[in-house]
């Protein structure tokens, strides 16, 4: 081989590490008990980490045996010299156990011996690394402890169902309370699909490896449902499934606990169950109170009906009784005699009277239709109370009875309905007036504010009942029994008062201190039903009726009426007024008497059998050399109303009619040229 050979130099940049290093290194290493031993053990070397495991200096250590560092179980039963022995049959020993310190005190031990041999192979000693593990025991054993618990724990469980799953959904473990819900032994159950505890119609459905993909997705989930037993019966069980991850994020399995909810499914049931029929029951009753509530009302309501035929029946019958009586004793009387005056004027205030109460009846049926209408225009307010006041004066003064005004200053006008604002405080004075005693006082009081016009009537009389207060203005409503009622009326004026102020955008209310101290009404509008400036509504004049003789000379009038003590009483009022009045029974009749005589009015009556008074109109309208005759209506239905608005007729006349007022309404057709 040549000299110069690469095989014969050391590696550049290298150097060779003698004995002496390494002894340095092993000396420095203080986590691990590194010392020579001598065949037979005794100790020839000692580092500073065995200095500190072991607790010896170097010259308490080198000299001595290994065997000072065992206890005596070990020493009894050789373990020392096993250990050498071991280690040189076999190259080298590693084990375990308890060592102890110079102090006495044992801590766990890692050991491993290792032969030195000479170049023949015989054993000349051994190498011992010792290490310290006795922290890391005890985190070993606190682990096993735990573990050993947690498995003893969910093992002893017996109310819930507790085992893992593999990655694919296989029971891999299994505790008693597995066994007592499921009934299946650990050996029968441990290695089949978790899908064996699902109904068949749950399987077919995918739903267990659904169940596996939202733990997976989601971390957990919890499950309500019917499982199966081993012996085939069913139980409603509470599920919650979740999934197990390694360090890295691999899906390990799952852990699955299972409930038997099965007693608190069918409590919640029998619960739910419990509250249905209460709920049924209750709803039951409630029926039964609103049936009987509104047979309560159904009753009431005939009660008051019952009371107000017997009220309206009693009302009309008592002025019928003057007017039948005193109309059969008038051709019995001269007509000088002075019963005879008094025969006319009672049968006139009886009649009106009779109008009075038919029209209250018609104005509630048209209120509570909704047909009320209302036709406003500007009116003074002063003046329309001073003329109600003086609508009730004569009754007022029968009984004595003072009337006193408290107006406020600038009253102005408002703008309403003047008809059915006079009848508002009309008839809050008639009440007053009946229900106030002899020598009593009525206040009729005005005043108006920045946002409305008030009117009010108090009274020194009976009052009202505190019972019977919030009643008072309910239609039909008497605080009086039929039977035993002292004052007259149908009940229906306040009812009356208070709609037509709501029609207005008003309100009525009622006061009394109770029985005996009297009671005051108030209307209230609201400003903005008032005029404040006057020039921006033209009031109409007020319109005088004439009854004088001859207030229809030269006129020719046609009176058409089915009823003949009607069209006698309507002919006899336009003759006397001066007028050519000629009657007839029908419409059939008019047509014939038309083709001779152009009258200049046609009063009509509307319901006539055969051909009503609309048809008549058309006919007439649609004859030219009718064009300019007049057609008044005169009916005792108020929807005729409604077509005298519509142009069918020139105007309107409602029975029983003012003498008066028709006169009135024909005069304004001047005779033909």
């Amino acid at each position: 081989m040549d000299q110069g050979s690469d095989e014969s130099k050391p590696a550049p940049h290298s150097a060779a590490t003698g004995p002496s290093e390494i002894l340095a290194l092993i000396d420095a290493v203080q986590d691990y008990a590194i010392f020579l031993l001598g065949p037979d053990g005794e100790i020839r070397s000692w580092n500073r980490g065995a200095e500190r495991v072991m607790g010896y200096s170097a010259s308490e250590a080198i000299g001595k045996n290994f065997r000072i560092f065992y206890g005596e179980d070990d020493l009894a039963a050789r373990k020392p010299e096993e250990e050498l022995q071991i280690a040189a049959a076999e190259g080298r020993v590693e084990n375990e156990g308890w060592r102890i310190r110079k102090d006495g005190v044992r801590f766990w031990a890692n050991t491993i011996i290792t032969p030195s041999r000479d170049a023949s192979g015989a054993v000349i000693g051994f190498a011992k690394v010792t290490r310290d593990l006795t922290a890391h025991r005890a985190a070993d054993e606190r682990l096993r402890q735990s573990e050993e618990m947690f498995r003893l724990l969910v093992e002893s469980v017996k109310d819930y169902a507790i085992f893992m799953l593999d990655a694919n959904g296989n029971v891999a473990t299994w505790n008693e309370g597995a066994h007592r819900i499921k009934g299946y032994e650990a050996s029968e159950i441990i290695g089949r699909h978790f899908s064996t505890f699902y109904p068949e119609e749950d399987v077919r459905n995918g739903e267990p490896q659904r169940k596996l993909e939202i733990a997976r997705e989601r971390g957990s989930v919890e499950d309500e449902g019917w499982r199966i037993r081993k012996n085939g019966t069913r139980f409603w069980a509470l599920v919650v499934i979740t999934a197990v991850f390694d360090e890295k994020g691999t899906l390990r399995g799952y852990a699955k606990v299972t409930r038997d909810i099965t007693e608190r499914k069918r409590a919640e049931e029998v619960q739910r169950a419990l509250l249905e029929q209460r709920e049924a029951r209750l709803q039951a009753e409630e029926e039964q109170r609103r049936a009987e509530a509104s047979y309560r009302v159904a009753q009431e309501s005939n009660r008051a009906k019952d009371e107000f035929l017997m009220t309206l029946s009693h009302e009309l019958r008592t002025p019928m009784t003057a007017i039948l009586g005193w109309s059969r004793l008038l051709p019995t009387l001269p007509p000088d005699d002075a019963a005879f005056s008094d025969a006319i004027t009672s049968i006139a205030r009886s009649a009106q009277l009779q109008a009075r109460l038919i029209d209250d009846v018609l104005d509630v049926s048209r209120i509570v239709s909704g047909k009320l209408r209302l036709s406003v225009e500007k009116i003074e307010v002063a003046p329309l109370l001073n003329s109600a006041i003086e609508g009730v004066r004569a009754s007022a003064d029968s009984k004595m009875i003072t009337i006193a005004t408290n107006f406020g200053p600038a009253l102005g006008a408002v703008v309403a309905d003047p008809t059915r604002l006079q009848q508002i405080v009309w008839n809050l004075l008639t009440n007053a007036v009946k229900f106030t005693p002899r020598n009593g006082t009525i206040t009729v009081g005005g005043k108006r504010t920045t946002s409305r016009l008030e009117i009010s009537v108090s009274d020194s009389g009976e009052g009202i009942d505190p019972g019977f207060l919030p009643h008072v203005f309910e239609p039909f409503r008497q605080a009086e029994s039929p039977n035993t009622r002292v004052h007259g009326g149908l009940g229906l004026g306040l009812s009356i008062v208070r709609y037509i102020a709501e029609a207005h955008g008003g309100s009525v209310n009622a006061q009394s201190a109770g029985r005996g101290r009297g009671s005051t009404f108030t209307v209230i509008l609201p400003i903005a039903a008032v005029a404040i400036e006057p020039e921006k509504i033209e009031k109409e004049p007020a319109r005088e009726l004439h009854t004088t003789s001859r207030r229809l000379d030269g006129m020719k009038v046609l009176v058409v009426d089915d009823d003949r003590d009607s069209r006698n009483v309507v002919r006899m009022v336009l003759q006397q007024a001066g007028a050519t009045a000629i009657a007839v029974d029908s419409a059939q009749a008019a047509l014939r008497e038309l083709e001779s005589l152009k009258p200049d009015v046609i009063v009509t009556d509307i319901a006539m059998p055969g051909m009503d008074g609309y048809a008549l109109a058309r006919e007439v309208r649609r004859r030219a050399n009718l064009n300019e005759v007049r057609l008044l209506a005169l009916s005792a239905f108020p929807s005729a109303k409604v077509a005298a608005h519509e142009n069918a007729f020139d105007g309107y006349l409602m029975k029983p009619v003012d003498p008066a007022e028709l006169v009135e309404a024909a005069a304004r057709t001047p005779p033909a040229a």
